[in-house]
C-alpha cells in the first residue's frame, strides 16, 4: 500500500512529465507489465513498449494536460484525477474520427482537440503504476480552432 499523499503526487507527476514530453521519465513511473486502456472500452494493452508508443503519439500532438485535484482511494492503491487536455488534431485525430468519436474538421492541420477525462491509476509495490485507465465519452471530446 502507498499512502494517499504519495499516490496524489504520483498522478500529478504523470501529468507534469506528459506535458514536458519526457517519455523516458514518464515510463519510469510504470511497472514493466503495466496494463492500460484509453479510453476505457477501447481494449486493454500491456507493457511499457505499447505504453511508449501511446505516449509518443500524444507527445507528437503536443498534448497539454491540466489536472484537477486528485482523489485517492481508501484501498491504498488507486488514485484518480480529472483532466482537461488539448492537443493538435494531427496525428491522432483521424483515428478518433474513424471511430466516430469526432467529426473530422475542414482544416485538420489548424485544428485542436479538447477533451475532459478522468485518469485512474493503480499503484503497486515500489510505488510504480501497474494500471492506467482513461474514462471519457463522445460528449467529452471536441474540435477547437
Amino acid at each position: 500500500m502507498i499512502d494517499e499523499r504519495s499516490r496524489k503526487k504520483l498522478i500529478l507527476e504523470h501529468s507534469r512529465r506528459m506535458n514536458a514530453a519526457d517519455i523516458d521519465g514518464l515510463l519510469e513511473l510504470y511497472a514493466d507489465e503495466v496494463t492500460f486502456e484509453d479510453p476505457v472500452g477501447s481494449g486493454r494493452r500491456t507493457g511499457r513498449d505499447a505504453l511508449r508508443e501511446h505516449f509518443e503519439e500524444l507527445a507528437a500532438a503536443g498534448i497539454s494536460e491540466i489536472p484537477g485535484e486528485p482523489v485517492a482511494g481508501q484501498d491504498g492503491v488507486h488514485v484518480l484525477v480529472p483532466v482537461t487536455a488539448t492537443m493538435a488534431y494531427l496525428p491522432k485525430g483521424p483515428g478518433f474520427a474513424e471511430r466516430g468519436w469526432l467529426t473530422a474538421p475542414d482544416s485538420p492541420e489548424d485544428s485542436r482537440i479538447t477533451w475532459d477525462y478522468v485518469l485512474m491509476m493503480r499503484a503497486g509495490a515500489g510505488g510504480l503504476i501497474q494500471e492506467l485507465q482513461m474514462f471519457w465519452g463522445r460528449s467529452d471530446i471536441d474540435i477547437t480552432g
